[in-house]
């Protein structure tokens, strides 16, 4: 496949030499295949992403709102141009299956078009007359800004972080990782047709060494950290330090209820769908399913039988449903999990194992019976296909369990009773809740509590995540010299 400036790094707005001739492997998930080798950026190349972002920072910052979104539209419409290239290269390098990642790049197009609508209409700056005198009260940028993107749909937050924050007028310095590496240079391609001004834009697809120099930099202002719990933990001590501003999209281990008045013909198939969904390598993926005890065994058939419906194969095959882990260490880690589970009671009803015939990074769909909420499995995030289900005997009881987490992501619950739906929808502790459903509205503010983090994508909410509020008292109802 075709890859636009392979021999170069997208840094400060413009196609530049790597600093260094270190080569990194493309990997293809589907059978492990070697499919491409592209410039490894290194600290060096970083630091000067760095320099172009402060140095540019001023004068990007003092365009006006329309002046940015103008230039950011063009960086939408280049990237909706480039809609296929994406879903392509998303199934070829990271094994996102095409009929998913078709449906998820629309879905980002929808998002960053929105954001550029929203941007129209934000309240960036209003005046407010109050007790105290009239005041201004302004969302400025907050400065040279590092965005770290997962593999999981970095498109996707693309249009719920990266161009908020480039609309709200920080520099960006936009880090992928090594699974992302050719869709960065899609992402960069794009971004020079846009046209951004000397220093504005770099994307660098790097390893954690370069993740963690930009994070730890001082000339860094904000950090967007999209990833693992652990890894934002450190984030956010490194910003700490400099009392830099962070924002949190971590992990979850998000519980769907489905309590025992839920019509299963729809339930059952809508759970399937969600377990199917990139196998489960999804922040806000239910990999605890709380089911009512009188109805526990039927779940747990329909869901066996919907597993093993699901085509296993080529990721770039439109037929595919379940395709390849997107590397080997989250092979190895989703294996433990499913070994020690075991080890501890828990019972496989379904999966459990590598399928033969296939020489990728491939794992079955595993369900999970006979699993307590308080075993590691039902506890940690594992990123990948492993699903428990837990009984319960009242709504009560569902409601604590699903809040017996670290995380409070997401959630949802499957009832007929629609005042049941919308009162557990309350009480459960999640950034985000839907009620006969599994995937949350991005469009709306997204984001979690607890330890899957802080801080909030989509929206009005979104747009003003990476600035920082300032008020400037226009005329004061108390004397200076009182």
């Amino acid at each position: 496949m075709n890859v636009p400036h392979a021999n170069e790094l997208f840094v400060g707005s413009r196609w530049v030499a790597p600093r260094s001739s270190e080569l990194a492997d493309v990997v293809a998930p589907y059978d492990g295949r070697v499919i491409r080798q592209l410039p490894r950026p290194t600290i060096d190349d970083a630091k000067i992403a760095v320099d172009e972002a402060q140095g540019a920072f001023d004068s990007w910052a003092g365009l006006t709102h329309d002046a940015r979104r103008e230039i950011v539209a063009r960086f939408c419409g280049a990237l909706d141009k480039r809609l296929d290239e994406i879903v392509r290269v998303w199934a070829l390098e990271a094994g996102m299956p095409f009929r998913n990642g078709d449906e998820l790049t629309k879905a980002a197009s929808e998002l960053w078009n929105r954001a550029l609508d929203e941007s129209q209409t934000a309240s960036w700056i209003e005046t407010r007359e109050t007790s105290m005198g009239r005041i201004e009260v302004r969302h400025d940028p907050i400065g040279p800004t590092v965005g770290i993107v997962a593999f999981n749909g970095p498109h996707m937050q693309f249009a719920l972080a990266i161009i908020p924050g480039l609309l709200a007028g920080n520099t960006m310095i936009i880090k992928l990782p090594p699974e992302a590496r050719m869709l960065g240079y899609i992402f960069a391609d794009a971004a020079a047709d846009a046209g951004f001004p000397s220093g504005v834009l770099s994307i660098l697809a790097g390893d954690a060494d370069v993740s963690q120099y930009l994070v730890e930099h001082p000339g860094i202002a904000a950090v967007h950290f999209t990833g693992g719990t652990e890894v934002g933990v450190s984030v956010m001590h490194s910003c700490a330090d400099r009392v830099a501003n962070v924002v949190l999209e971590l992990g979850g281990k998000s519980a769907s209820i489905v309590a025992a008045d839920a019509d299963l013909d729809m339930t059952v198939p809508a759970l399937v769908d969600a377990m199917a969904l990139y196998s489960g390598q999804i922040c806000v993926a239910m990999t605890r399913l709380l089911v009512a005890r009188e109805i526990h065994d039927a779940v747990v058939d329909g869901l066996v039988a919907g597993l093993k419906a699901l085509k296993m194969g080529d990721p770039a095959d439109p037929e595919t449903t379940w395709g390849p882990l997107a590397a080997p260490r989250f092979l190895d880690r989703a294996e433990g999990y499913i070994e020690r589970a075991v080890a501890g009671g828990a019972t496989i009803a379904a999966g459990g194992g590598r399928p033969s015939g296939l020489e990728g990074y491939f794992l079955e769909p595993t369900l999970l019976t006979n699993v307590t909420n308080d075993m590691e499995v039902a506890q940690n995030e594992i990123f990948g296909p492993v699903f428990c289900v837990i009984p319960f005997d009242t709504l009560d009881e569902a409601v604590a369990i699903a809040n017996a987490s670290r995380y409070g992501l997401s959630g949802s619950v499957f009832t007929t009773d629609e005042r049941a739906g919308l009162d557990v929808a309350r009480r459960v502790r999640s950034g985000v809740f839907i009620i006969n459903g599994t995937f949350p509205c991005l469009a709306a503010p997204f984001g979690g509590v607890k330890q899957s983090g802080f801080g909030r994508e989509g929206g009005p909410e979104g747009l003003f995540a990476l600035t920082q509020t300032k008020s400037i008292t226009l005329s004061s109802a108390v004397s200076a010299t009182a």
